[in-house]
């Protein structure tokens, strides 16, 4: 299979590629600009790098030529990102994903896969969000994403249509974003030993960076039952307290989590993944408690190389019993393809351990606080 990447080098992309060539597809990723990443994605699979804007036609009409397939996960990524730039999100979110489907039904393109998110949901509180909840967005990105589904969803044609609505992402890649709750809370934890959450009732949907690229994988395997559907993809649904517990188990010695309830986000969600377990058979093989360690453990290891590379001592820190710090700056960077979503429902008692898939989230009045 061929298959054209949108955002390969990005957080998510990057390991979406990997996973599709070690399936034995071939990959073109499309982005602005080559990086060290991409060409030892090519020196290790089948990749060719296409370089162009996303907004520009004839990059689009260029990239689609001779390829079976589309994964498209190049945008302007969360609500922070989007609210800063608006214009550019609509362009990037919205128009270009237009052009790139008008571009890939000319074209021949048999399936066109479309990375969107969770945070469609918006609010949604006392009970589970599934595929046939009514979208509530809470922000110019859900806005955007939202209007991107409708659009492709409504085209019909010869053009199988997915959209994989994702969970906030977590886990190591090529290519570190720190500024998403599991990977923020961790980075937080290893560094200062001090973890700080903004609206700690609030739940969130997670998933793991290497189960985003199975789903990917999944539903191109199966074109015929992925058409004209949407599914959430999630590992896990927790409140922001309980990840920031988690996060705080990564050291020694005591790590302190400071609670604060005014937020500006106001997101607060849990989704269903049995969707695309149903359909597909999808499972999840990453949990948050595994993923934190994977995280914590990649953060010490990035700063043991870096101060090697530098002839820094780093024993000091494990003589002392502690956890080597990390630098702030260590792989911190913003991914232009992130996700948000997979299964397992939220526990039925805050502050418990995530439970098992189909435990709907306790109501506001049963203990979940004000938000």
């Amino acid at each position: 299979m061929r298959v054209l990447l949108t955002g390969s080098t990005g957080y998510a992309g990057l390991i979406v590629a990997s996973r599709l060539m070690e399936a034995g597809a071939h990959v073109r990723g499309l982005a602005s600009r080559p990086s060290e990443l991409t060409q030892k994605l090519a020196s290790t699979g089948d990749f060719a790098f296409h370089q162009g804007d996303l907004r520009d036609a004839q990059t689009l009409a260029e990239a689609v030529t001779d390829v079976d397939a589309i994964v498209h996960f190049a945008a302007i990524v969360g609500d922070p990102a989007s609210a800063r730039e608006p214009d550019l999100a609509r362009q990037v979110n919205v128009e270009a994903t237009k052009v790139l489907f008008d571009a890939a039904a000319r074209s021949g393109v048999n399936h066109f896969v479309f990375g969107s998110t969770c945070s469609v949901y918006g609010r949604h509180t006392g009970s589970v969000a599934t595929e046939a909840t009514p979208v509530n967005p809470v922000s110019l990105y859900g806005e955007t994403k939202v209007e991107a589904e409708d659009y492709l969803l409504n085209q019909g044609g010869d053009v199988d249509v997915t959209v994989l609505r994702l969970a906030t992402a977590y886990g190591v890649s090529p290519k570190m974003r720190l500024d998403l709750i599991v990977n923020q809370y961790v980075h937080e934890a290893t560094t200062r030993g001090e973890i700080t959450v903004m609206g700690p009732e609030a739940w969130r949907p997670h998933v793991h960076v290497q189960d985003v690229a199975r789903a990917v994988d999944s539903v191109l395997a199966a074109p015929a039952d992925a058409r004209q559907q949407i599914f959430n993809v999630i590992t896990e649904n927790m409140q922001l307290k309980q990840v920031a517990a988690l996060a705080s188990t990564v050291r020694p010695d005591s790590v302190s989590i400071n609670y604060r309830a005014t937020v500006d986000d106001r997101r607060d969600y849990a989704v269903s993944g049995e969707k695309l377990l149903n359909a597909l058979g999808f499972t999840p093989e990453w949990t948050v408690d595994r993923g934190v360690h994977e995280i914590h453990s990649h953060l010490v290891s990035t700063e043991s190389s870096t101060q090697a590379s530098r002839s820094r001592p780093t024993a000091e820190g494990a003589q002392q019993g502690r956890t080597p710090g990390v630098s702030s700056s260590a792989a911190r960077s913003r991914s232009t393809t992130a996700p948000d979503g997979p299964q397992r429902r939220p526990p039925a008692d805050p502050g418990t351990a995530p439970g098992a898939p189909g435990a709907a989230p306790p109501r506001k009045g049963r203990g979940r606080g004000r938000w």
